[in-house]
């Protein structure tokens, strides 16, 4: 029976390296997110207190 990965920094990049893709692809794929994310968060945040 298949045992997904656990998470953590061990398991979680052993389940991604399983993929087949690179752990350092996956690393940078999630830094991009999370600079998208927080770049939204802001204008959002500013267009709501501009308009108020």
């Amino acid at each position: 029976m298949y045992k997904a990965p656990s998470g953590g920094a061990v398991g979680g990049g052993a389940g991604l390296a399983v993929t087949g893709a690179d752990v350092g692809w996956w690393i940078a794929l999630g830094i991009a997110l999370l600079i998208t994310g927080a770049l939204l968060l802001h204008a959002n945040r500013r267009r709501r207190d501009s308009s108020a």
